[in-house]
């Protein structure tokens, strides 16, 4: 909210293109699956997301607007999972069904909470990362392009990826030999729900939060409209941003669930959890990006850096400490 914008170069993007690009971006991830090009499952799945991720880009170029790519996030991810499980040797096992069930829910989550335009009436703004990426490189260039493909599409198609990536036995597999459902699976499932719910619950939040705050005319625009107050109310109150200490969370939650069917630790442990803890990385970075921009926009913002830690429940010093680091020019 507040994080959609406009600039010279941002074009129009009808909705059908939208849903061409993701029916071609999926068929491109079975065309991986159907004729790999080797025989190690983990180096198909990797070159499956990146050629999807290639063709979301040619769309985004194409019609000069990276936000095609947002939807990806979440959709990719299911594309590779079902590839894995319809090649597998035998019919995936009730933990497989289960950890797909997980990557689908989080995409519904966000279908139903935030509905991309993309999938209806066709896109007219895009993030405001990639504008601000354009503005620090001087315009929408080659360079920009350039950092689109590398930063704005592959770099979170890899991260998730590398989410992904230790469940891949777990689906390649299927339920010959798989161990049965247990405690592990028990926690693995409850961890990533519990996120996904609590994450609608700091949305609504703030979606209320947003409209009481929004002047006369804006509280139907609140995706486009800037908001000079900080929410501080439920989970905000815990957190300044709790929307992504969850969904770093859901990631917890996954490796948590390779773990519960590796019985045989064939999935080295910096493997197993590093996907999880990149992620916490990454929306701890992502955060700080946020709070450089809401130092600008909001008043007394940098008090409630004082006050609130960015993602989890860490001692103050250490959370002001990241901040001095990765929030430029904050003191």
């Amino acid at each position: 909210m507040g994080r959609e914008e406009t600039m010279a170069s941002t074009g129009f993007v009808p909705a059908r293109i939208c849903w061409i690009t993701y029916v071609l971006a999926a068929a491109s991830v079975a065309l991986c699956f159907t004729a790999p090009p080797c025989e190690d499952p983990w180096r198909v799945g990797l070159l499956a997301i990146c050629v999807a991720t290639c063709v979301v880009y040619v769309f985004s170029f194409a019609y000069s607007n990276t936000s095609i790519y947002d939807p990806a996030w979440c959709l990719l991810p299911i594309f590779v999972a079902a590839g894995w499980m319809l090649t597998a040797k035998s019919s995936p096992s009730p933990r497989g069904w289960y950890a797909l069930g997980l990557f689908v829910a989080w995409f519904l989550r966000y279908s139903l909470w935030w509905p991309w335009d993309g999938w209806t009436v066709g896109l007219r703004t895009e993030d405001w990362r990639y504008i601000d990426l354009a503005e620090k490189i001087g315009g929408v260039g080659r360079l920009y392009w350039l950092l689109s493909l590398t930063s704005l599409h592959l770099t979170p198609s890899l991260l998730v990826f590398f989410g992904l990536g230790p469940l891949q036995r777990l689906w390649t597999s299927g339920a010959s030999g798989a161990p049965p459902l247990g405690a592990l699976d028990a926690i693995a499932a409850a961890i990533s729900m519990a996120a996904m719910l609590a994450n609608g619950a700091a949305d609504t939040q703030l979606w209320r939060f947003r409209q009481r705050a929004a002047h006369p005319g804006a509280a139907q625009h609140l995706e486009t409209e800037h908001c000079a107050k900080t929410c501080r109310q439920g989970l905000w109150a815990y957190s300044r941003h709790p929307n992504y200490c969850c969904e770093a969370t859901f990631w917890l939650g996954i490796a948590i669930c390779a773990l519960a069917g590796d019985t045989e630790g064939a999935v080295p442990l910096r493997w197993a959890w590093g996907g999880s803890v990149v992620m916490f990385m990454f929306f701890r970075v992502s955060a700080s990006l946020m709070d450089a921009r809401s130092l600008k926009h909001r008043k007394g913002f940098a008090k409630v850096m004082q006050e609130v830690p960015a993602l989890l429940p860490v001692p103050m010093a250490l959370d002001r400490l990241l901040d001095k680091i990765l929030v430029p020019g904050y003191t």
